[in-house]
């Protein structure tokens, strides 16, 4: 069965592991050739100079991501989601939770997909990582205890290029237009300023309200 949260747990502790040690190699390399201003910035890479998200789930002052993978994982984000949409929609949106927190397999299966997968976009929003860097990363990755199944769209999604469309492909309702949004705010920094471009794109094409938007991000400085 596909669990999410590994997934979740294996990008927060692994992936930033990685990351660290791409920067140090980057550094060693540095150190080698100080004096040619090419070879350093060759050496640093797309991996040392930190991309795939600065901070890794740590979104909105770093609090609430880190408790999306570490605690309540899809489940905690599906509730910061109906929450914002409740108080967005109001009497209206009573019905609507099992879109957020669905009870069968199928579909917490697929919402869990799309949160992850708008996650690992929302990463990229600051640069591409290398092929040799991701080679190194994927060795890591590999060493997690997830499934054939699992490890094949975590590598999938991290290796493809940045692609909205297929991000919000995955928006099929209202209620899983703000899962989406949400899954992204919660995985980076949304006040660096690439990252605040790519949540401000973001929202236009999945046609989320402002006034939506404004909920999603209090509601998860309030959980934080």
């Amino acid at each position: 069965m596909f669990d999410a949260d590994k997934i979740l747990r294996a990008l927060q502790t692994e992936l930033p592991k990685g990351l660290s040690a791409l920067k140090t190699e980057g550094r060693q390399a540095v150190d080698q050739v100080k004096g040619n201003q090419d070879s350093r910035n060759l050496a640093l890479g797309a991996g040392a100079a930190g991309l795939l998200g600065g901070l890794l789930l740590s979104g909105v002052g770093g609090k609430f991501g880190r408790k999306v993978a570490t605690a309540g994982g899809i489940a905690a984000l599906g509730a910061l989601a109906f929450e914002a949409y409740k108080k967005h929609k109001g009497a209206d949106a009573a019905g609507d939770g099992q879109v957020f927190l669905p009870n069968d397999t199928a579909s917490r299966e697929a919402v869990g997909k799309s949160a992850l997968r708008a996650m690992i976009a929302a990463m990229k929003a600051d640069g591409q990582i290398e092929a040799t860097e991701r080679a190194r990363l994927f060795d890591r990755l590999g060493q997690v205890s997830l499934s054939d199944e699992e490890k094949a769209f975590l590598f999938d999604e991290l290796a493809k290029p940045l692609d909205m469309a297929a991000v919000v492909a995955g928006a099929d309702s209202a209620e899983m237009a703000v899962e989406i949004y949400a899954a992204s705010l919660v995985a980076i920094d949304p006040e660096r300023p690439a990252e605040k471009a790519y949540l401000a794109d973001l929202a236009s094409r999945l046609s989320l309200d402002p006034g939506l938007v404004a909920n999603i991000h209090a509601e998860a400085l309030a959980q934080a």
